[in-house]
């Protein structure tokens, strides 16, 4: 009976060192062999990940996210399948296996299967004597979801959170160990108004902490082994250099309970949304230079990526991952429904990255005219700049100088930061209306008309709220011209005083003056027909036809009923 135990105690002693041997050939190897159990949970998937030097945890949003961050999944925007074979050293293999299931946008499901093998190696007895071969394998099958939990304006990702909970088995000939383990996982990200870089497109900086392998440990016998259970923090940086290149740096700090501190560095460089090089290191490697390569192709419905790691005399570590994607996008083109990115791809590329970009813009850029409409004045500036700094293009357009413009009236009038001025603009009353017409007036480039709607603003109600004689001093100055005191009159009466002008320099035949006050009458309120017939009388006066067919047809849209002017159109052929 005592030597029984002691073979059994031999065996599980075999056990546990076969799976201790799981860190010589781990990325990681400044642990110390035994501290813990399960060490094939450390062995990571996804090339791409290795080859950034393991610095994943916020960089991760596909089905390897149920590894390296399961708060990652709720990024996954079409149904996808991504497997790893890595042919290790000694003769020991390890595959990866995930399938992500996007149940909605910033929800997805995963099942993953990581399995680690290793080839039948030679069994002893208590004397030492040659046994039989003795079979070996290690599994964990895992169930995980993703979520986001808090969107920005365009439903972009702001706080993502995941968990991944899996069933661990090691299985040494006829003993076997199970445990249950459970990993947790944060991004935050932050894109904010302005960048270091500011020529650099869509900046986007990402704030992960992933807790791995929490649970109960392995147990041999009556001897029970911790699990590897490690804290990350990590961090990143992506951007868009150079119209539809990626650039990503990274950087990851791990704390486990069987090893000291390490640190990984990444970073990933994709050209024509196609090919991807990438570079790492991480360290606390006992063997080799930490360092690590790799490269990624990308084609419409998958990814193909592979990584080199040294190990010094050892040799180079070589991984081959393939990503597989299917069905339909759950992705969604914020304020216009389903997104259609990924079915229109070409074969060779999805461009998914570049025309995200463009979709975001253009998706502030609307959000900015729903402000303009509703008189946000200042979160219309707000959202214009966004657009500018995922697509500086945008900013060498029409919007550019709206917003310079509109910018321009936010700080004259300081809307920012006296919150009761933007309600001011927001009540609906003559002088409020008057005033809103003025500023689009002058964020659309028509300085003449934002400079008169003022003084009518104004004239509304001469005693009402300060603002509004701000506004005509502000658009007095951004227009270069002097306030006229003598038309602070309502729109109305202003239009009245207008075309009473316009008939005594008519009278007096200073024709280019009744054109002056014509003009502007119209500009007041292009629907006085009485003010366009007078402009084409003034225009004809100075014999510039084109003008005048251009004013009496206005007036005769807007009233059919004056037969005068209609006779005259009839005179000249324009009927």
């Amino acid at each position: 009976m005592q030597d029984a135990g002691y073979k059994k105690r031999m065996v599980v002693l075999a056990a546990q060192l076969a799976c201790a041997a799981g860190l010589f050939i781990s990325p990681a190897l400044a642990g110390g062999p035994g501290s813990s159990a399960a060490a094939f949970l450390k062995f990571a998937p996804s090339p791409r990940a290795t080859a950034m030097g393991e610095s994943y945890a916020s960089v991760t949003e596909d089905a390897y996210a149920a590894y390296w961050n399961p708060a990652g999944l709720a990024n996954v925007e079409q149904a996808e399948v991504a497997v790893t074979y890595n042919d290790s050293f000694g003769e020991v293999t390890h595959q990866y296996l995930s399938a992500a299931f996007p149940l909605s946008y910033g929800s997805t499901l995963d099942i993953n299967i990581t399995r680690l093998t290793v080839a039948p190696f030679q069994g002893y007895d208590a004397v030492g004597r040659n046994t039989t071969k003795v079979q070996s394998s290690d599994m964990a099958i895992g169930v995980a979801y993703g979520r986001t939990i808090v969107k920005d304006e365009i439903e972009r990702p702001v706080i993502n959170v995941g968990a991944n909970l899996k069933t661990i088995n090691e299985t040494l000939n006829n003993v076997s160990a199970n445990a249950l383990a459970a990993d947790l996982g944060a991004v935050y990200y932050l894109r904010p108004a302005n960048y270091w870089l500011s020529k650099v497109q869509a900046q986007e900086y990402r704030f992960a902490l992933t807790v791995r392998n929490l649970g109960s440990g392995l147990k041999y016998d009556k001897v029970t082994s911790p699990l590897p259970t490690s804290v990350t923090l990590g961090s990143s940086w992506l951007s868009h250099p150079y119209g539809s290149a990626t650039l990503i740096l990274s950087m990851d700090h791990t704390i486990a309970n069987d090893e000291k501190y390490s640190v990984s560095l990444g970073a990933e460089y994709q050209a024509f949304q196609l090919l991807s090089f990438r570079a790492g290191f991480k360290s606390g490697q006992a063997i080799g230079s930490g360092a690590r390569f790799g490269v990624g192709f990308r084609l419409s419905f998958a990814d193909l990526d592979y990584s080199m790691s040294p190990f010094g005399d050892l040799g180079a570590m070589h991984k081959v991952g393939m990503t597989v994607k299917f069905g339909k996008s759950f992705a969604r083109a914020p304020l216009a429904g389903r997104s259609q990115r990924v079915e229109k791809a070409r074969l060779i590329s999805t461009k998914a990255r570049i025309e995200k970009l463009d979709l975001f813009a253009n998706d502030f850029i609307r959000l900015a005219k729903i402000d303009l409409e509703n008189r946000q004045y200042v979160s219309a500036d707000a959202n214009l700049n966004k657009a500018f700094n995922l697509e500086p293009g945008l900013r060498n357009g029409e919007w550019g100088e709206r917003q310079t413009r509109l910018a321009a009236i936010v700080k004259e009038l300081r809307l920012k930061d006296t919150p009761k001025l933007k309600e001011i603009f927001l009540r609906d009353n003559e002088q409020s209306n008057v005033a809103s017409e003025a500023v689009m007036a002058y964020v659309n480039g028509a300085d003449l008309k934002a400079f008169l709607l003022s003084h009518a603003a104004l004239g509304a109600d001469p005693r009402g709220e300060p603002v509004f004689e701000d506004l005509m001093l502000t658009m007095g100055r951004l227009t270069r011209n002097s306030v006229r005191r003598d038309e602070v009159l309502s729109r109305a009466a202003l239009v009245k005083e207008k075309l009473r002008r316009s008939a005594k320099y008519f009278y007096v035949q200073q024709f280019t003056l009744a054109v002056k006050e014509c003009e502007e009458a119209v500009l007041l309120d292009e629907w006085n027909a009485v003010a366009w017939t007078r402009l084409g009388s003034a225009y004809f006066m100075l014999g510039d036809k084109d003008k005048t067919k251009k004013a009496y047809l206005k007036a005769l849209e807007l009233n059919p009923d004056d037969h005068v002017t209609r006779k005259f159109a009839e005179t000249q052929g324009w009927k």
